[in-house]
């Protein structure tokens, strides 16, 4: 549409490519300047006044001036709204950027008010169960997953896979690969390190039924196992499944997907079903030894809790970065049974803590003549900054 198209004029030309060389407060000037000169003649709600606001709003979010930037996003948001409806898909690209500011001043359960709605005009739009949909869903699952709303997210590729099998074929590489997107969400919920300051509020895709009360991925148990495995195990063995009959793969591809597959098992502790797959793996790789002894050479890590941050007492001098570097003991079964520590720095208490993070680690343990055996001796390094030892620290 219209909105979509870019404005030519030669003052938000200039605009533009001050704010993508990072000169905002040109931008700011210039915006400034435009508005004031268009104002007299057009009024207050002429649609003329949208794209230098705009600039305007994202040359002062530059500046990490975000409030500022919320208020000029906002007013070029009713002025779209009083020339093109309170419905108006034109209004998009404003909500997703006063979604920017609101999150950024912290106000996220806002920001998703904006997301969400701004997923439910282009449903609206474009209809929600073809191809013209998956933009939208997409963009929608990625704010989830920024702010772990997890549940939410998998609604929603629950329903891209739907529209995916319904428009290719069973084997064709957006679905492999949107199987995978998946299972990753499942992943980074149980065993993703998260930052702090995201989340906090409660999000739900527009016009999705809610789940029912005894769905729970994270307590719901099914033959012993959390419902997160099955659901990832199930999208796992597609793919794996997937993989082998495709024409064309290659063993390497076939051994990344029984890989996959046997890391899920481990992370859940199903040691045995994570040692069938393994085997298929090493067998799929006999003619490729380099491949092989990348997987499988030594143990490699597939869940480190990172440890909680550490403040450096206020009446301290200042103190390098802390550094804890430990040698463990992997058993068979992926493991950590051993923790000898190699070489500390700083503060204690973060070497008890990494100490005690590599208790709960899992790694996929090394093979040798396709079976996997103990490793002792292997070295882990872990830096950290102190909380405010830099304004950046802990990002």
């Amino acid at each position: 549409g219209p909105a979509d198209e870019p404005d030519e004029r030669p003052e938000i030309i200039a605009m533009r490519a001050q704010i993508e060389g990072l000169e905002y407060a040109g931008a700011v000037e210039l915006a400034k300047r435009t508005i004031a000169e268009l104002e007299p003649d057009i009024g207050r709600y002429d649609q003329a006044l949208v794209e230098p606001l705009i600039q305007l709003g994202d040359a002062q979010l530059g500046l990490g001036l975000h409030q500022e930037a919320f208020d000029a996003y906002d007013r070029a948001k009713h002025i779209t709204r009083v020339e093109t409806g309170l419905q108006s898909i034109d209004q998009v690209r404003l909500l997703y950027r006063e979604a920017v500011a609101l999150d950024a001043m912290g106000d996220r359960a806002a920001a998703n008010e904006r997301h969400e709605l701004a997923y439910s005009l282009r449903k609206g739009h474009h209809g929600d169960d073809g191809l013209d949909a998956l933009p939208a869903i997409n963009d929608l699952v990625a704010w989830y997953r920024h702010q772990y709303r997890f549940r939410a997210a998998q609604v929603l590729m629950e329903k891209a896979i739907g529209i995916l099998r319904a428009n290719y074929a069973p084997d064709d590489d957006r679905i492999i690969g949107a199987l995978r997107a998946y299972v990753d969400t499942y992943r980074e919920r149980r065993f993703g390190n998260r930052k702090p300051g995201r989340g906090g509020f409660r999000a739900w895709p527009p016009g999705e039924p809610r789940d029912p009360p005894w769905r729970g991925t994270g307590s719901f148990r099914f033959s012993g196992f959390p419902a997160s495995f099955r659901l990832g195990r199930e999208a796992l063995h597609e793919v794996f499944t997937l993989m082998e009959a495709k024409p064309g793969t290659t063993s390497i591809e076939r051994a990344n997907a029984a890989l996959e597959l046997a890391d899920w098992h481990l992370l859940y502790y199903d040691s045995g079903g994570a040692i069938r797959y393994y085997r298929q793996a090493w067998d799929l790789l006999e003619d490729d030894p380099a491949a092989r002894h990348a997987a499988f050479a030594t143990p490699t890590p597939l869940y480190f809790p990172i440890p909680d941050r550490s403040t450096r007492p206020a009446d301290t001098a200042v103190q390098p970065d802390g550094v804890v570097k430990l040698g463990l003991t992997i058993t068979h079964r992926g493991q950590v049974v051993g923790r000898k520590t190699l070489h500390a720095q700083g503060d204690g208490l973060m070497e008890f803590k990494v100490r005690k993070a590599a208790k709960n680690a899992v790694y996929r343990p090394a093979f040798a003549n396709a079976d996997p055996v103990r490793w002792k001796g292997l070295e882990f390094e872990y830096r950290y900054e102190y909380v405010g030892s830099r304004p950046d620290a802990w990002r």
